[in-house]
């Protein structure tokens, strides 16, 4: 008998990896939703297609599942081709093997939780006491083990995502499918889930593709990140590069990047860039040693927690710093918002609580820091039409 830690890692289930190639989708004759995406996810990699609402990641993720027949392409499920379009290959969804979750747990109410989740097995033709078995053992893994005669309709939400996760692991599927599973929960089951959710894939090691809008979910749970916008994969990398390094000004706008300062690198020197504003005020901010912007317009783009101010107080000098002045402070959580004029732009630095015992008043000259090295976009590249 295997242990619950064991499920889903057995030698004759290996991990898959995906190839999607040139696939494209319409819905219509002017609707498409996909085009010619290519996508390749290694063998038990975490993968979250992240964007927003209407921009292809849900109809990729159906396509993959074969809920949804691309009109050109092709799809590899490990060494098994499912989809090539032009040869009129289609493995039906059935057929793929794969686990899925829904944004809506398509529960049958009819059934106890012990029957959802056995309901694969039995369609797979395993024996009543096998099936047993490995109810009760991925019952442990998903944290449901005494609800197993209960109907769906006496569990809570969370409770009813963690049986439809145990529905789709239960005969072991290569690769499991999550579109947006904890969009319906309250904010505090969803970040208890999120961090179950990445200690499964770490037990048991599937490939796993997630479908959300939600950039923190994304970066709490997966390896790597693809972002979607307008049916085109526009920034695919770690979630380390896809946070911290954006290409695009949608990218940055999409991770959570408040700040958008317009400028011109006019020196770089080690570690440093030094930017000039048309208002004609110039100031440092970090800058790598492979800074290739120098003389070129571009868009210092910063996180608001990533900025910190001084008061500015007599022949104080800048020390390379912007200087600004506080528009407006607002109260926000367990912190701090300030609006910073710098010249005719406008900026955002929020601070934690320990500002709060000395806060900044609106009119108040400031200097205006940054803690860790902004991006800097290309000027003309810096907003993205994906195409």
């Amino acid at each position: 008998m295997r242990s619950a830690e064991q499920i889903g890692r057995s030698a004759d289930t290996p991990r898959a990896g995906i190839a999607v190639e040139a696939l494209t989708k319409q819905f219509g004759r002017n609707a498409v939703v996909l085009h010619g995406v290519d996508l390749a996810i290694a063998p038990g990699e975490f993968i979250c297609l992240l964007g927003p609402s209407g921009c292809g990641k849900t109809t990729l993720l159906r396509c993959i599942a074969g809920l949804e027949h691309p009109d050109d392409g092709r799809i590899s499920i490990g060494n098994r081709l499912v989809v090539d379009a032009a040869q009129k290959v289609f493995v039906s969804p059935e057929q793929r093997q794969l686990g899925m979750v829904f944004q809506h747990y398509a529960l049958w109410p009819h059934m106890t939780v012990g029957d959802n989740i056995g309901y694969p097995l039995r369609k797979r033709g395993v024996a009543r006491a096998q099936r047993d078995e490995k109810i009760r053992q991925i019952m442990k893994v998903v944290g449901l083990p005494d609800v197993l005669d209960r109907r769906p309709s006496q569990l809570s939400g969370g409770q009813q995502q963690r049986v439809a996760l145990a529905r789709a692991l239960v005969y072991e599927p290569p690769v499991l499918l999550l579109d947006e599973p904890l969009s319906n929960l309250d904010a505090t089951l969803r970040t208890q889930l999120r961090r179950e959710l990445r200690h499964l894939h770490e037990r048991l090691g599937m490939t796993t593709i997630l479908v959300t809008h939600d950039q923190e979910e994304a970066s709490a749970v997966a390896d790597s990140i693809a972002v979607m916008h307008h049916g085109r994969i526009i920034q695919r990398g770690s979630t380390s590069d896809v946070f911290r390094r954006p290409r695009t000004r949608f990218v940055a706008e999409f991770v959570g990047f408040d700040n958008f300062i317009p400028g011109r690198v006019v020196e770089h020197r080690t570690g440093r860039a030094l930017i000039a504003l048309d208002s004609g005020a110039k100031f440092d901010v970090p800058a790598s040693e492979d800074c290739a912007l120098r003389g070129r317009d571009v868009i210092v783009v910063a996180r608001s927690g990533a900025l910190q101010l001084q008061r500015l107080e007599g022949p104080q000098t800048d020390q390379g710093m912007a200087r600004g002045v506080i528009r407006r402070v607002t109260a926000i959580g367990h912190g701090i918002e300030f609006e910073v004029a710098l010249g005719d732009q406008i900026i955002i630095v929020r601070h934690g609580e320990s500002v709060r015992s000395t806060p900044f008043e609106p009119g108040t000259e400031v200097l205006v820091d940054f803690l860790s090295e902004p991006v800097m976009l290309p000027a003309e590249t810096a907003i993205d039409e994906a195409n």
